[in-house]
């Protein structure tokens, strides 16, 4: 029986000179801003926190090393402990996707563990200051200023991760990235203009690597998650989407066959209205 600081050392990892025999999946935002910090122990781990947490579980239980990244690197840890208490191997690494030499770091640290097979950019800018669901600004109250860190965390510190890794895939000739979507990349709703243009940003960045990488085996596709993710702070907002169906989806995508890649898939839960959804 591991005590709770041998599981936290082999849960992140620390022997990073040693070579995995696993591949390495990349989660970048490995958590949910709605995961109240993961304290919600009434809840399962699948869903304590978001989607992030799922889909380390998923990738670890499919033969993956998942290296899990964010600026909260105490709940990233908690997420690999889950995961190693499930039987699969993670590692927890504080990185800002808006710093050129933390990213830098985070995957020189994920190539030391082993060859990175897949990408997750699961990341999404913070809700504007003073602002909490469903109290957003509508569009002219949203600053510039707010804009430009949005468009650096949700976008270009996409492309920051994507360079890490792109050449090496290209090299190897395989690899998958997947984005996180949202329907607000379909249709901007009126009291979500200070996200839209962003998520709106990665789809079609994500439709540009798609056209150039897939025919050299590199897989990229954006989830358009259409609904509400089952967290500690929207598990009582009425029909939610379970993060692990979610994270499955994700596996799904990363196994498609190369004759029948798709660039896009979008999930909305059955007890909505799909048709006014899409």
């Amino acid at each position: 029986m591991f005590s709770k600081h041998e599981l936290l050392q082999t849960s992140l990892g620390l022997n990073l000179g040693r070579m995995s025999q696993k591949p390495v999946a990349v989660i970048v935002g490995g958590a949910s801003k709605h995961d109240k910090g993961g304290d919600c122990e009434d809840m399962p781990p699948s869903c304590r926190w978001g989607i992030g947490g799922a889909l380390a579980l998923r990738f670890a239980s499919g033969g993956f090393h998942v290296m899990l990244l964010s600026r909260r690197k105490e709940v990233m840890e908690s997420i690999a402990l889950e995961v190693q208490k499930a039987g699969g191997d993670a590692t927890a690494m504080e990185c800002d996707v808006t710093s050129d030499v933390l990213v830098q770091k985070a995957f020189s640290a994920a190539a030391a563990v082993g060859e990175i097979g897949v990408v997750v950019y699961n990341v999404a800018p913070p809700f504007p200051e003073g602002c909490k669901w469903p109290n957003f600004p509508v569009p002219h109250e949203v600053t510039p200023e707010y804009f430009n860190q949005s468009f650096d965390i949700g976008v270009t510190g996409c492309l920051r991760c994507i360079r890490e890794v792109v050449p090496g895939m290209l090299e190897r000739g395989k690899g998958t990235i997947l984005l996180s979507g949202a329907t607000m990349q379909l249709r901007g709703g009126a009291k979500f203009g200070f996200a839209a243009p962003i998520k709106t940003a990665l789809r079609s960045f994500g439709q540009s690597m798609f056209q150039e990488y897939a025919p050299k085996g590199v897989h990229v596709a954006n989830v358009v998650i259409d609904g509400v993710i089952d967290s500690p702070a929207t598990h009582n907002f009425g029909t939610v989407m379970n993060p692990m169906d979610i994270a499955e989806q994700y596996w799904n995508v990363h196994m498609q066959p190369p004759s029948v890649w798709s660039y896009e898939l979008q999930i909305t839960p059955n007890a909505s209205s799909v048709g006014m959804r899409m």
